[in-house]
């Protein structure tokens, strides 16, 4: 690797490493991004810290899901975390809750489960929202192991708005937490119309 790509490198919450980078004028302003998921890795403002409602997340990891909604509530990220272990119970339990008028703020998705993986939950889960006639989509994270390659570009562009995050490769919860409190704000700005 050259030094001029070395200087080119930033950490990516999405991918949990360095990447290489490439910039985008965007509005008024530049981003940089990352060059295997297009994560924005540096803002030229600050995006501001905001509480989450009600998360709901399909991970068939037990452990992973308990450790993720202790995160979001610790850490005063989400008032209320909902955990499910497979994407036709997330499903349900969207239902009930589009059913009741009960909002849902942010939908995390683990990318390999079965019966359904975490694509094919996002795209039922999008249905739902037209289905229910809700006024604006819920911004979708997919959390995975799974790297960054065209095809999850390709399927974060379809279930917009959404993000990627890797989970990494050492899931180090002091990490681990402060990577899912930067990407809420990412999140968040993923789902304000452009």
């Amino acid at each position: 690797m050259t030094e001029a790509e070395q200087t080119n490198l930033a950490y990516c919450l999405g991918c949990a490493e360095d990447v290489p980078t490439y910039t985008v004028e965007v509005g008024d302003h530049l981003e940089i991004r990352c060059a295997y998921c297009g994560f924005t890795v540096k803002l030229a403002e600050p995006a501001p810290d905001a509480i989450l409602d009600c998360v709901v997340i399909a991970d068939d990891d037990v452990f992973f899901r308990k450790v993720l909604m202790d995160i979001l509530i610790q850490e005063k990220l989400a008032k209320e975390a909902i955990a499910r272990d497979d994407g036709p119970a997330l499903l349900a339990e969207c239902v009930r809750r589009f059913r009741d008028e009960r909002p849902i703020t942010v939908v995390i998705l683990d990318i390999v489960m079965a019966p359904m993986d975490g694509s094919a939950v996002a795209l039922a889960f999008r249905a739902l929202e037209k289905g229910f006639d809700l006024p604006a989509p819920a911004p979708i994270l997919f959390l995975s192991a799974v790297r960054a390659d065209d095809a999850l570009r390709r399927m974060t562009e379809r279930c917009r708005p959404a993000v990627y995050l890797n989970k990494g490769k050492d899931i180090a919860l002091p990490q681990l937490a402060q990577r899912v409190k930067d990407m809420v704000p990412q999140l968040l700005k993923a789902a304000q119309p452009a």
